[in-house]
């Protein structure tokens, strides 16, 4: 599929799910959307603590805001739960006051630092060079924030509908990083579940190109 397809999709939508004939041809056709900036297995561990690698149940939240899009890969699906989890800001950010957005603009999260450059904390709302808006929001690292708009923007997000699906081996689920919360149900049955996660960044950043970093770095 033309990669122009997935950025209308998503556009649409905020998610979609692809298909692609081999994992080449989603190599290549993620590539011409920007620069995959890493790439990660993601399957269960026993008494893990960290969420990529739990079988519990994963908190709907935004990647690292280095991804503007996240495409993951399934290799293997348990046989019980693991569903993906959706939830779209669009309209939780619709209704907000100016102010109030430009009190998120203001407000920041912090982040872990992935990349060499990467800053310790991001704003809840910026904006993509396109003029998108580009949403930040991991719920485990907000120190209890208490911002009047951060507050209205919760409350928001819990009003809005969760969608969850299901992926099965061979497709992919490519999602607006800055737009869609993400998450999972629990692993049950087998937990035999195997994703291969890949960040790809703005078509605008210039991460890994200016400074002759690799642009996949592989976590």
């Amino acid at each position: 599929m033309n990669p122009l397809l997935y950025l209308s999709r998503t556009s649409a939508n905020g998610w979609t799910i692809l298909r692609p004939q081999s994992q080449a041809n989603l190599l290549a056709d993620l590539a011409q959307l920007g620069p995959v900036i890493q790439t990660t297995e993601i399957t269960p561990r026993v008494n893990a603590k960290a969420a990529l690698a739990t079988d519990q149940e994963m908190a709907l939240h935004t990647d690292h805001p280095r991804a503007r899009w996240i495409s993951w890969e399934c290799v293997r699906q348990s046989s019980e739960g693991g569903y993906s989890l959706l939830k779209d800001t669009k309209p939780a950010l619709n209704s907000l006051s100016d102010s109030e957005r430009d009190e998120l603009r203001a407000l920041t999260i912090r982040t872990h630092v992935v990349f060499p450059d990467d800053m310790g904390a991001y704003p809840v709302l910026r904006q993509d060079r396109d003029g998108a808006d580009w949403v930040y929001f991991t719920p485990w690292m907000t120190d209890g924030q208490s911002s009047p708009a951060f507050r209205k923007f919760i409350q928001a997000l819990e009003a809005t509908p969760t969608l969850t699906l299901r992926l099965y081996p061979g497709e992919s689920l490519l999602i607006d990083n800055g737009r869609m919360l993400h998450g999972r149900s629990a692993l049950g049955g087998d937990k035999d579940r195997l994703l291969i996660r890949r960040w790809i960044a703005s078509p605008f950043d210039t991460f890994g190109r200016t400074r002759g970093l690799e642009a996949n770095a592989v976590g």
